[in-house]
């Protein structure tokens, strides 16, 4: 199997047991932002992103814009969690709601995780 072929794998796997996870009762901080959950989509704490993609204040897609990470680009992230977020269609993914945390020496937010190998 080919590297893009697993790095799309995972990225489906890690997005399908997000959405597996959006149930009620899901954990949630006193604020009500969502809280990070076990995940086996990126064991090395770092992504490269897929596509251009936009890195967010929060996990919604209409939370201001930080930056945009360009497509090959390898940023560090939580080593095994996606966090559960708003809805999002994007780079192949319809419906999903995993987000990761990402950062790099300059910037730091929340991705879509269906746009990340």
């Amino acid at each position: 199997m080919g590297k893009t072929v697993r790095s799309r794998l995972t990225v489906t796997l890690a997005v399908a047991a997000a959405v597996g996870l959006a149930l009620p009762g899901v954990a949630r901080a006193a604020d009500g932002s969502p809280q990070p959950r076990s995940n086996t989509a990126r064991n090395d704490g770092k992504a490269t992103a897929v596509e251009n993609v936009a890195i967010r204040t929060s996990t919604s897609t209409s939370a201001a814009l930080v930056t945009t990470a360009l497509k090959g680009q390898t940023w560090a992230c939580g080593a095994t969690s996606v966090i559960l977020g708003g809805r999002y269609t994007a780079c192949g993914t319809s419906n999903g709601n995993g987000w990761f945390y990402v950062y790099n020496d300059n910037y730091a937010g929340y991705t879509v995780s269906g746009c990340w190998g």
